[in-house]
């Protein structure tokens, strides 16, 4: 398979099983687990939590270890969390295993914009253009099959086994993937050579002014497209609202 084409795959996929994890199933999950508002903004906010503190060292080890073997292990995120979900039987032991989960996005999701970035010079953008675009179907598809999976099965665990299978599926894709970085040439470099580039890399990052402005910008964006996501299910519910027509709601809206 294409190099270009498979990570355009693995990225669809894994941000498919992402939202279909999230919303509109997640908070419906927290709330029916009992818990109270407050405790639902932050199980819906923990995946997101984990990609604040990891994603910034993900990137930066992906420079020393090779971006395949961080994609790997961010695919592995994918596969193996979502079977644990239905033996969750508490809020708090949800908010753990979201948690966990973040590490998949975490990890893979700017590992995967680097690879691709690495592809070739030529037609960049149009290829980041592409990325971008398979991230977004997935996030406007995931939501509405999480909902109609939800509605039609009756079963937070189908649902979640659902989104392990899409895990698995992506973990293989990724698998398939070549490594676009001289192997060798990485292994002969020492523990201490990989330190000083992983340091080298997150200085680099202080070191760039308009990174902390757009991510600041982005910050505030997120702060009410969040609140949204995570409290709209409820709303929707009490209102009468099924999961299928909650589900159809959020993917006109991430649409």
């Amino acid at each position: 398979m294409n190099a270009f084409v498979a990570i355009l795959f693995a990225s669809l996929l894994s941000r498919l099983g992402y939202q279909m994890a999230r919303s509109p199933v997640l908070p419906s999950f927290a709330a029916d687990l009992g818990a109270l508002p407050e405790l639902i903004g932050i199980i819906v906010a923990a995946s997101t939590i984990t990609g604040v503190f990891v994603k910034l060292p993900a990137g930066a080890l992906s420079d020393v270890l090779g971006k395949k073997r961080m994609m790997v292990l961010g695919a592995l995120f994918f596969a193996l969390p979502p079977f644990l979900y239905p033996f969750v039987h508490d809020a708090w032991s949800l908010l753990a295993l979201r948690f966990v989960h973040g590490f998949a996005t975490a990890i893979f999701s700017p590992v995967a914009s680097a690879y691709v970035a690495g592809l070739a010079e030529r037609g960049r953008g149009a290829r980041l253009g592409w990325f971008s675009s398979a991230n977004d179907i997935g996030a406007t598809a995931g939501p509405l099959i999480g909902g109609f999976v939800l509605y039609f099965t009756a079963s937070y665990s189908v649902t979640y086994l659902t989104v392990g299978a899409l895990g698995v599926l992506t973990f293989i894709v990724v698998l398939l993937l070549p490594d676009l970085e001289r192997t060798a040439a990485r292994e002969a470099k020492t523990f201490a050579a990989r330190a000083a580039e992983f340091r080298q890399g997150v200085a680099e990052v202080f070191k760039t002014p308009p990174i902390f402005v757009a991510a600041g910008i982005e910050a505030v964006m997120y702060l009410g497209y969040g609140a949204f996501l995570g409290f709209l299910p409820i709303y929707a519910k009490k209102v009468g609202l099924n999961e299928a027509e909650i589900a159809i709601i959020l993917g006109a809206q991430l649409a």
